[in-house]
């Protein structure tokens, strides 16, 4: 009796250490597919940001020889050459942007700022841009803002505008004639839980164009998601616009939905909360603000890597007084510096021999060796990732401007570098 216990106890061990083994072994295999996924998730990411940093570069050259010839003599038909080869451009860029935000969304890498913005004059810029898409189809836009909402908020107006430009451009594509309505207010049924500082805002983009079918509805917030194939092929589009929009709508405590009739157009509402500023900022002070201070002229050292950026850049700046010097690479604009006497360097993140960061630590180094006051560096990067943001910033570049770089923003950005 007591031999046949021992010997179920014995099977029982060896039951349980076959099962313990199966277990471990299945464990490994968890732990290596998890190691692939992210593995595979990681190269994704960095196939994507190289891909982008390309088409990056080349919408960069679209878009800046386009903002060239239109400074030079034109008659009708190149005129409107040139708006097809713009609104090519914008294509491209928004499918760009919107793969990398998917990407960002899945990843968890998509985070929002917090930075206090004219939220009139905010949706006021945001209209005129509708308005302008609205118009090349024959189509009125009519938008207000309630007046309860605050003239100044905090939250991040480029993701906001993101989604209502999002919205609106699906209204725009899918509607041939009457209009689109913007209106934005207070949300009237706001969560018990909002903070005294919070400010819950509704936003209403409506259209009479050609509407979503119903057993569509609950299908268009998916990623990839078109509502059929035919829709694809005549509007264009990657189905991520949607998916993308409701994610930052979520990361900003609100949310969004839609109704819709086919034929009698659609209806998008989401709610967002934005906070009120800290401390109330003067009329004289946005006077102030807004006002531009006379240029001076400057010596810039432009670092850029590429002979056709470096033409376009050049030629941007030819229009002002400022002389301009030029590097191939961020070792030779180490060596100009060093050299030289420059009020401002544009400096290109991604070169060869020396790149943008290694060039502007050294920057830095030199400077705080020889007891000069830091000179403003401008990087250029075709990245769009925030963590290559950061990176310039912990390089010591002043701030970043981010390709495609259009003339306007350039020159506003030296020229507010130069009144530091």
């Amino acid at each position: 009796m007591e031999t046949e216990r021992i010997a179920e106890l014995e099977r029982l061990v060896d039951e349980l250490r076959a099962e313990l083994a199966e277990r471990k072994n299945a464990e490994r295999e968890l732990k290596r597919a998890k190691a692939t996924a992210e593995a595979a998730c990681h190269t994704k990411g960095e196939l994507l940001a190289q891909v982008s940093h390309e088409i990056r570069s080349q919408i960069q050259l679209l878009t800046g020889a386009v903002e060239l010839l239109r400074e030079t003599p034109l008659d009708q038909a190149q005129t409107e050459y040139l708006n097809a080869f713009h609104h090519a451009a914008e294509f491209l860029l928004s499918l760009v942007n919107d793969l990398l935000d998917n990407s960002r969304l899945e990843a968890g890498r998509l985070h929002l700022e917090q930075i206090e913005f004219p939220f009139r004059e905010f949706i006021d810029t945001t209209a005129k841009l509708i308005a302008w898409q609205a118009g090349r189809k024959g189509l009125v836009l009519e938008y207000s803002v309630a007046s309860d909402v605050p003239a100044r908020l905090v939250g991040d107006p480029k993701r906001l505008q993101q989604v209502i430009l999002n919205l609106a451009g699906n209204a725009v594509k899918f509607t041939d004639e009457g209009k689109i309505t913007l209106t934005v207010e207070r949300d009237p049924d706001p969560s018990p839980s909002d903070s005294t500082t919070e400010v819950p805002l509704r936003f209403t983009i409506q259209d009479t164009g050609v509407g979503i079918p119903g057993e569509k509805l609950d299908e268009i917030f998916e990623r990839y998601a078109q509502v059929s194939s035919a829709t694809s092929r005549t509007y264009g589009g990657t189905g991520l616009g949607l998916a993308i929009a409701k994610g930052i709508v979520s990361m900003m405590g609100g949310t969004i939905r839609v109704m819709s009739k086919e034929g009698k157009g659609t209806c998008f509402v989401f709610t967002a909360r934005l906070c009120s500023p800290g401390l109330p900022v003067s009329p004289d002070t946005e006077r102030r603000q807004a006002a531009n201070p006379q240029e001076r002229s400057l010596r810039i050292l432009l670092a850029e890597d590429a002979a056709d950026i470096r033409m376009l850049l050049s030629a941007f700046l030819g229009t002002t007084s400022h002389a301009v010097d030029m590097a191939h690479n961020g070792e030779e604009a180490l060596k100009k510096f060093m050299a030289g006497d420059y009020d401002l360097v544009l400096m290109d993140i991604q070169m060869p021999v020396m790149d943008g960061f290694s060039a502007t630590r050294k920057i830095r180094e030199w400077e705080q060796q020889h007891g000069r006051t830091p000179v403003p560096v401008i990087a250029l990067t075709a990245s769009a990732e925030r963590r290559d943001f950061l990176k310039t910033r912990e390089a010591g570049c002043t701030t970043h401007l981010s390709k495609p770089i259009r003339k306007e923003i350039l020159l506003q950005t030296i020229n507010e570098m130069a009144q530091q």
